[in-house]
Formats: structure tokens, C-alpha cells, sequence
């Protein structure tokens, strides 16, 4: 009995699709993919995610210092709690400023873009070397209203999404600095 065009091409999709499930992580892992947290026990170094907790971050004075050491903690100690002797301290320099935007003719501003700039580096514990250094920065916009209070609470909240994603990516950038065991290069130092 003969299959009919519709079985057969079904059949052969199927075929198909199942060497594409079976061959395509065999493919990435030959090329050297994997994932940045994942355990690295078998190449004889300590993982991503146990070389973020032994580091221990600098106090960064300021309210808005605070908040973006608060953030790094809870992405850098999610399994453990703050390293007792840690390898690596991080030191972070924190600048932000505002800038007015939407100008009407009375010369009062309806719109604001707030700067956040973080320079910040990575030292060896122990011999106080400089590992790693380069800066994060986010620009966030937000709207000024001719109510004060809203006008703060919009204010505050630009402050928070911009701290978030500087924490974001100082904590990408050290992830990848620990991964590859070498400096990450930034945009800046290019």
C-alpha cells in the first residue's frame, strides 16, 4: 500500500524537526556555547555565580548610592549571603545629574532627562590590583507636572529604572568578566 503525499511529507517534517531537536544542542556546545551562570566544574574553575558572591561591594554614599548597592546585592548574593573573606571588592563611583527639557515661555521646564553614570571598578582582594574598569550609564526621561508631589514620585521612580538597569549591566559585565576570565572590553574603551 502506497503512502499518500500528505503521510509522507508529514513524515519526513517530523523526521525532520527531530534530527533539527537532537543536532542543534550538539552544534552549540561545539562551538563553545554555554551559559554564563552554568556550572563550570568540569573545566576546573569556579562558576560565574560563585566567583559574583565572593565579591564584596563598597559602600556608595548618597540615597541613590544606597539604592544601587542594594540592587547589586540582591542580583550578586542570590544563593548565598555576603562573602566573609572575599576575593574581590567592588568600587563604584556614582554621578547623576538633570536635565530640563520641553522648556515653555514662562521658562518652566515639562519634561526632564535624568543622567546616571556609574564608574566603577573590580581589585583583587588580596593584592589590591585593578582587574577590571569601565563605566554603566542609563538615561531615563520623565514628565514634570505643576503638582510638586507628582512631580517627586515621577522623579523617584526615574531614579529607581535608571539604578536598575546601571545594576543590570555592571552585573552582566563582571558576569562576563568572570566567564571568560579576561577583560571584558566596553563600548567607551573601544
Amino acid at each position: 500500500m502506497l503512502l499518500s503525499d500528505g503521510v509522507l511529507k508529514t513524515a519526513v517534517r517530523k523526521a525532520v524537526l527531530g534530527a533539527i531537536l537532537v543536532a542543534g544542542p550538539l552544534a552549540l556546545s561545539a562551538c563553545g556555547f554555554h551559559t554564563v551562570y552554568g556550572d563550570h566544574s568540569l573545566s576546573g574553575k569556579p562558576s560565574t555565580r560563585a566567583q559574583m558572591e565572593s565579591v564584596s561591594i563598597d559602600i556608595i554614599p548618597d540615597r541613590i548610592g544606597q539604592v544601587l548597592r542594594n540592587n547589586l546585592i540582591d542580583r550578586f548574593y542570590q544563593d548565598a549571603g555576603r562573602p566573609a573573606k572575599p576575593d574581590y571588592r567592588l568600587n563604584v563611583r556614582l554621578n547623576s545629574y538633570k536635565e530640563d527639557l520641553g522648556i515653555q515661555r514662562d521658562a518652566t521646564a515639562t519634561r526632564a532627562r535624568l543622567h546616571v553614570l556609574a564608574d566603577y571598578q573590580l581589585i583583587d582582594s588580596k593584592t589590591g590590583k585593578t582587574l577590571y574598569r569601565t563605566s554603566s550609564r542609563s538615561i531615563v526621561s520623565y514628565d514634570i507636572s505643576e503638582a510638586q508631589y507628582s512631580t517627586m514620585v515621577t522623579e523617584q521612580d526615574a531614579y529607581d529604572r535608571a539604578l536598575t538597569e546601571v545594576a543590570e549591566e555592571i552585573t552582566t559585565r563582571l558576569a562576563l568578566y568572570f566567564d571568560r576570565g579576561s577583560v571584558v572590553q566596553s563600548a567607551k574603551d573601544q
